[in-house]
């Protein structure tokens, strides 16, 4: 059964629609949020690209980043995942692939490449382990204190067990993603930005066009599933 797409007045910062139009109107946002996430910090961050596409050449798998922005030295990649699709880590094997031929150009020596961090923030546990959140970088598998050092980073936040979180305002911001009422000045923060999209009569109508295609596309597979279902009854009944 198809999942039913929720109305404008139903959206939160865990939708798809928001989060990359929230974050991609509201840079200093999304540098604050980047800094909770990571513990870093950031001088200045290019203004976030939401629902950005990229696609190397013509035969390849194109991608499509929630919200893609860069820094000085780094590259960072946001996604919001509601649901575990089994797919995510050769996703973000992929994603930071397309990240790196993006940002090296033709004859820059490999040094030029920059750091890349792809970052899910998910609603499930998917790799059941009950960790609040899972980082991963590339170590030598005979000797684990010895790390590749090629600066690329994989992290997949775990919002069922944010309580697990070290600090308070990470663990609020979760709660806060999983539905929960905001709490601090960042949740709180993206708590009035919602409110305030959800007068964004241009946003409104662009999501009602995107909610209009979705169930096109679902319709249309329902009836190729259909016609596949037909089609093999009478073969089987010719048989």
């Amino acid at each position: 059964m198809c999942k039913k797409t929720k109305s404008w007045n139903e959206l939160t910062f865990a939708d798809n629609f928001l989060f990359c139009k929230i974050l991609e109107s509201e840079p200093d946002l999304c540098r604050q949020l980047i800094e909770l996430l990571l513990h870093i910090k950031i001088d200045h961050l290019e203004k976030p690209q939401g629902e950005r596409t990229m696609q190397e050449t013509i035969d390849a798998k194109s991608v499509r980043f929630d919200v893609y922005t860069r820094d000085d030295k780094r590259i960072f990649d946001l996604e919001i995942q509601t649901t575990d699709t089994k797919n995510l880590p050769k996703r973000a094997r992929y994603y930071q692939s397309i990240i790196d031929m993006d940002n090296l150009s033709k004859g820059e020596n490999y040094t030029k490449l920059k750091d890349s961090y792809v970052i899910f923030l998910c609603l499930t546990d998917i790799f059941h382990k009950g960790l609040p959140v899972y980082s991963f970088e590339n170590i030598c598998c005979e000797n684990y204190k010895i790390k590749l050092n090629d600066r690329t980073f994989k992290v997949f936040f775990n919002a069922i067990e944010c309580d697990k979180l070290k600090s308070e305002d990470e663990r609020n911001f979760f709660r806060f993603l999983k539905g929960e009422k905001a709490e601090t000045g960042l949740s709180r923060c993206i708590e009035e930005k919602v409110e305030f999209a959800k007068k964004n009569a241009l946003w409104r109508r662009q999501y009602m066009t995107w909610q209009q295609t979705i169930d096109e596309e679902k319709e249309i597979a329902r009836e190729e599933g259909r016609e596949e279902g037909r089609e093999e009854g009478a073969r089987e009944k010719a048989i």
